[in-house]
């Protein structure tokens, strides 16, 4: 520690003094100059003092703190301990592990230079290299910093990679790196080869001195390090686009001041209506402040303005205010017996405590689905403002970019027909598991919102007085909804239905027939049969259906309103026997025999003989033999 020798003048930065008395934390001193006192705290006299050495400078031979040694390794940190007690038993004749004071250190009997011999032969006789240079080097450090001064620097030595990089190589160097962010991948080889190339296109003979093999790769580590550059390509391209610059952080304090939107194929294997095994499409919108997922959507085709509208109108509509699907829930359940729904009063308690966040502003991509004016012109409806990120940006709105990996990790691969992030990652035939149709993916993941991601703790979300506290989405929006009085309504159900995709049919005697589906209401009788006052659309009638609830549509009558109509088949559809059926597949040679056999009124069992364990039935029953492959038909 630094100290003042007080019969000597202190140097302060308006003049000298001499020290009169000291009383408590305060030291009174004399000017010189023209008599008068000074009273000064102590930590302000050390402000004031001029030519004060510093603790750092004291001692120049181990430029080194206490805190050094948290930077050493365990074995380094070990031997300068050791090293330690050895000093202060020359120092102190005492060594911290031993109970008593041993003859050859005693400081009444024995010199300083005494108890360095003496240590030196302890040393070398328990086979440790010491010599008297070493250990009057160590007393030293150890009087002037402790434990510190006698680490050993070569191990706490830190040095600059590219201290001894010549300039003329390190700028061509840095031009051949550059150079790399839109091309393929190559090896650190590719980069030295072409890096001599340029020295010599630029130099020619009278170019810098090469460095050796391993300083080039030395070197290249060092300049590229973050960039990707013998790594991902694409990871590459997206660091190249990024400014360099400082980024300044972006926080949203209120729940809906910004939401972010965007789509991603899941990597997930579905079945399609059709039969088909296909990729789902998964779209979210997903609120910044609270990390709350609002709404989403899952489609099999390429998204489009409309698909947006309902995911706009999804995270409008809290689904209590929505249309009841318990009755199709229910036949997702049986048609997938391996998934495992909600039961209705568990997804309604947690219904209640899902927020209703009213999105003031959506960031989104600049896609043709996005841009499209149907979209846009729902947005301008309900005053929800629209960003565009910038192009090949995707940091713009990279929560909900990161916000997908999360739900492949989480929720995804749990499933089956889970593909894995990549071909790489792919796993054996996963088109023969057991797979879910469309309808029970969108029922899983909404139910795994509810209850698995909006009462999670995130990592992003703490509490602002206390940030070692972490809030799920849920809390988040709860401690934020009271810091604004504006009191958003969600839209009711008939605006639910009026935001749903349209199409048109006649009505007739049977109902309205859609997606091979019939529908029919006790209220459509006075619309049988008659036309609608809609020319464009060959008189026909609207009627509003919901992609994600097959069990009914619904019809604009004459005044406006909406009249629902149920699935004709829905009490078949719930049949408990149901989910014992076995799907055709198309290209199965095997069902395409037995359905034959059924239908051409050959014995089953011949049918059979060929592939006894395909599916099991009664071999005189052929209703049930056809009604195996046609689930949803009957």
């Amino acid at each position: 520690m630094p100290t003042l020798d007080i019969t000597e003048y202190i140097h302060l930065d308006d003049g000298d003094y001499q020290f009169v008395e000291k009383s408590f934390g305060y030291v009174r001193l004399r000017k010189d100059s023209d008599g008068s006192y000074l009273d000064l705290h102590v930590s302000e006299l050390a402000r004031r003092t001029v030519g004060m050495v510093s603790s750092k400078v004291l001692n120049t031979v181990t430029p080194v703190t206490p805190r050094t040694l948290d930077s050493l390794r365990e074995i380094d940190r070990h031997t300068t301990f050791v090293w330690s007690g050895h000093i202060q038993e020359i120092l102190t004749g005492q060594h911290p592990d031993r109970p008593d004071t041993r003859p050859q250190y005693d400081l009444g009997s024995t010199s300083q230079n005494e108890r360095v011999t003496a240590k030196i032969a302890e040393l070398r006789a328990a086979n440790l290299p010491a010599s008297r240079t070493s250990i009057m080097k160590k007393i030293s450090g150890f009087r002037s910093q402790g434990a510190a001064g006698i680490i050993d620097l070569r191990h706490a030595r830190t040095f600059a990679p590219l201290e001894h990089l010549d300039a003329l190589v390190k700028d061509a160097l840095c031009y051949v790196i550059a150079a790399q962010a839109n091309k393929s991948t190559g090896t650190k080889s590719r980069l030295i080869s072409q890096t001599k190339a340029e020295l010599l296109k630029r130099h020619g003979n009278d170019g810098p001195p090469l460095p050796s093999t391993t300083s080039w790769y030395r070197y290249i580590a060092a300049l590229t390090e973050g960039k990707h550059t013998t790594r991902s390509a694409k990871t590459r391209a997206s660091l190249a686009n990024r400014p360099t610059r400082a980024f300044a952080m972006k926080t949203q304090l209120l729940p809906g001041m910004e939401l972010q939107v965007d789509s991603t194929p899941m990597d997930i294997l579905v079945k399609a209506p059709s039969g088909a095994i296909v990729r789902a499409i998964l779209t979210i919108m997903m609120d910044i402040a609270s990390r709350s997922i609002v709404g989403f959507t899952i489609r099999l085709v390429a998204t489009k303005g409309v698909d947006h509208v309902a995911l706009l109108a999804q995270t409008l509509t809290p689904a209590q205010n929505r249309p009841d699907k318990s009755k199709h829930r229910q036949a997702v359940q049986a048609l997938n017996p391996q998934a495992e729904l909600l039961s209705d009063e568990e997804r309604q308690s947690l219904l209640d405590r899902q927020p209703f966040i009213h999105p003031r502003r959506i960031m989104m991509d600049n896609g043709r689905d996005y841009i499209s004016e149907t979209f846009l012109a729902a947005a301008q409806k309900f005053g929800i403002g629209v960003t565009f990120s910038a192009p090949h940006t995707p940091t713009d709105k990279g929560i909900v970019e990161r916000q997908f990996h999360t739900i492949s990790t989480m929720f995804t691969q749990h499933l089956p027909g889970y593909t894995g992030r990549s071909a790489e990652h792919r796993g054996y035939e996963v088109e023969k598991e057991n797979l879910l149709d469309v309808y029970a993916l969108y029922e899983l993941f909404d139910d795994w919102v509810l209850k698995t991601w909006q009462n999670r703790t995130h990592s992003s979300l703490h509490d602002r007085l206390n940030p070692a506290v972490k809030l799920s989405p849920n809390e988040a929006f709860a401690a934020s909804a009271e810091l604004t009085s504006t009191l958003y309504i969600p839209l009711t159900a008939d605006d639910f239905i009026d935001l749903l995709p349209s199409e048109y049919r006649h009505i007739t005697t049977t109902g309205i027939t859609f997606a091979n589906r019939e529908y029919d209401s006790p209220e459509l009788h006075s619309l049988r049969g008659t036309r609608s006052r809609n020319a464009g659309r060959k008189y026909r009638w609207e009627f509003k259906y919901d992609p994600y609830n097959y069990q009914a549509v619904w019809v604009r009558d004459s005044t406006g309103g909406w009249i629902e109509c149920r699935a004709r088949n829905e009490a078949a559809l719930l049949n408990p026997h149901l989910g014992e059926r076995s799907p055709v597949e198309p290209s199965d040679r095997t069902a395409v025999a037995i359905t034959n056999a059924a239908i051409s009124g050959v014995h089953l069992h011949r049918a059979l003989s060929a592939a006894p364990h395909f599916v099991e039935v009664d071999e005189n029953d052929d209703e049930t033999a056809i009604a195996l492959f046609n689930p949803l038909e009957n």
